[in-house]
């Protein structure tokens, strides 16, 4: 069976087709990606702006295109935490409508479960424990399980963008506002690091833009096979952090060949990261270019007859 899997992130918008059965994903037969910023300025005015709707449609309509090319069995897209915070989130599920893509917000009682079985595909072996760091645009999950359980999940409202949105004004960054950045994400982190350390976990797998970027731009250039299962240290992200402060996003762009998309955000993104290895006294975690459009497969897999 073939299925298309969609992630309808704050920042990003994911489709990913793979060919499998309820057993799992036997092979992956297109994966794209596209920054969207749906989430532009949400957190202050609780609506989807204009601009980013028709921006989703845009894409939206690119990515059925790649869909009826291949030709699938089902199609499942899921919105997080954008969708769930605006008040006219039907503009966003008419568009989904009028392209035959139905859309669905991931429940809370779902969304580790979810997020966890992507970002894990293939990585997991018996009672073995991981932690998985989904940086978003608009929350961040922490989610600690292993292949037969999960112990902990917990969404924090510290995405790249809305992080970017509510201290950032001006790149390079003030320190003062990277002071206010870093000090709002220790304040979220302190309220799940007991609950993460109350199991031992053999290592943190971080998944989304935000690491994949970071690890591509370590190796010099987007290659999946070596940008998956990258180790991004505590002295390697927190050279970034500094970095980012220091160089404007036409910089990022063209130094590091950012995403514009992604360049205005990064320094938020790679914060969290940061300043989580050192909540949880990690030298380390492992980049994976899995993620919740995996695991939107696997649902969707799971629920064909």
């Amino acid at each position: 069976m073939k299925v298309a899997a969609l992630d309808l992130g704050t920042n990003s918008f994911l489709c990913l087709i793979v060919e499998g059965d309820k057993t799992g994903i036997k092979k992956v037969l297109s994966d794209q990606v596209r920054i969207v910023r749906l989430g532009q300025g949400v957190d202050k005015s609780g609506l989807f702006k204009p601009e980013a709707l028709v921006r989703a449609r845009e894409c939206l309509t690119d990515f059925k295109k790649e869909i009826n090319k291949i030709g699938v069995d089902s199609i499942l897209a899921m919105a997080t935490s954008a969708a769930r915070d605006v008040k006219n989130a039907e503009e966003l599920f008419q568009i989904g409508s009028d392209l035959q893509i139905p859309i669905e917000i991931i429940p809370g009682s779902a969304e580790a479960r979810i997020t966890f079985a992507g970002a894990t595909e293939g990585e997991l072996s018996g009672d073995r424990n991981v932690v998985v760091v989904d940086v978003g645009g608009g929350s961040t999950e922490f989610i600690l399980g292993n292949s037969k359980k999960i112990h902990f999940s917990k969404s924090l409202d510290i995405g790249a963008v809305r992080l970017t949105e509510k201290f950032i004004t001006t790149n390079p960054i003030l320190k003062h506002e990277r002071d206010l950045t870093e000090a709002h994400v220790d304040a979220q982190l302190d309220t799940i690091v007991a609950n993460l350390n109350s199991q031992p976990f053999d290592k943190i797998i971080a998944v989304a833009g935000t690491p994949s970027t970071l690890a591509a731009a370590m190796l010099g250039g987007f290659d999946a096979q070596k940008v998956h299962g990258y180790l991004l240290s505590q002295d390697v992200l927190r050279k970034w952090c500094d970095l980012f402060v220091q160089t404007s996003v036409e910089d990022r762009i063209k130094k590091y060949q950012l995403e514009p998309g992604r360049a205005d955000v990064i320094f938020a993104g790679a914060t969290i990261l940061h300043r989580f290895l050192l909540k949880t006294n990690r030298p380390e975690m492992m980049v994976s270019t899995k993620g919740v459009r995996y695991g939107v497969a696997l649902e969707a897999l799971s629920r064909i007859i």
